[in-house]
């Protein structure tokens, strides 16, 4: 797990319980897999952006609690990246 993905699954989980939401309320609304949206929280999974879309919308969020979901993942996803090709022979 990343810093990265430790920061984003701690946002995710805390958006969904100041809405009042369980796991299962929010596959529910969403569509997504409650084993979803427990990795999503865990960190072990970093979401596509279809995915931080549609949680942006399930929960109706402000523009920038919705951008700072984007930054995480997208960081994520370049630390992922950077440390795929320096593991490349």
């Amino acid at each position: 797990m990343t810093r990265e993905g430790a920061s984003l699954g701690t946002l995710l989980r805390n958006i969904r319980l100041a809405r009042g939401m369980t796991q299962e309320q929010l596959g529910e609304a969403s569509g997504l897999s409650v084993r979803s949206i427990r990795d999503l929280e865990r960190g072990v999974s970093c979401p596509r952006v279809s995915t931080l879309r549609l949680l942006t919308q399930t929960w109706n969020l402000p523009e920038s609690q919705g951008a700072e979901l984007h930054r995480l993942a997208r960081a994520w996803r370049d630390r992922s990246r950077q440390q795929q090709r320096a593991a490349a022979p």
